[in-house]
């Protein structure tokens, strides 16, 4: 029993000492992850990566920004869609929509908007209430492939079809 404690142990050391060099050499901090859930992700990197253990993988993380490109997708949560939480929505309609219309310039900062279904849709609501020509929304991932995905704004019609749901929920106003 002691064996599997020293390891465990020993795993949670590597873990720790990964996270700590991806943030100071990439400033992306994962430190304060889901012990459980950051383990199970770095555990995959390292098979993704044909490695045998997690000090290989830091190896590779901070000798190849490719690699480490991998495991931020890897590593970071990428859900999202159109009025996700409908309910957010009808309350910012209801209680931040009226004080930004006092404001001659309005600036929202988006962070970890992975694929940018969330920053569309704040677009989509603030066009509704006549505020977007007043808005600049700046839209930021800690991955570049999702905002690649983000910056080109398709969705298929399924997806359209699928959004179109939540878009009512969260009280739009119009066809979707």
């Amino acid at each position: 029993m002691s064996d599997f404690r020293a390891e465990t142990a020993s795993l949670e050391a590597d873990v720790r000492r990964l996270l700590a060099r991806v943030h100071e050499r990439y400033g992306a901090d994962f430190r304060e992850y889901a012990p459980a859930s950051i383990s199970r992700r770095i555990a995959n990197c390292v098979a993704a990566e044909g490695l045998d253990s997690v000090p290989q993988l830091e190896e590779r993380l901070l000798s190849d920004p490719e690699c480490a490109e991998r495991f931020v997708r890897a590593v970071t949560v990428h859900v999202t869609t159109m009025f996700r939480n409908p309910e957010f929505y009808r309350a910012f309609r209801e209680t931040v929509v009226g004080r930004l219309r006092e404001r001659p310039f309005i600036r929202i900062w988006h962070a970890g908007c992975s694929t940018g279904e969330e920053v569309y849709s704040l677009a989509v609501l603030l066009h509704e209430e006549g505020l977007a020509a007043r808005c600049l929304i700046y839209a930021t991932d800690l991955s570049e492939q999702v905002l690649e995905t983000a910056r080109q704004g398709i969705f298929s019609q399924t997806r359209v079809r699928e959004f179109t749901t939540t878009y009512i929920a969260a009280g739009g106003r119009r066809s979707f």
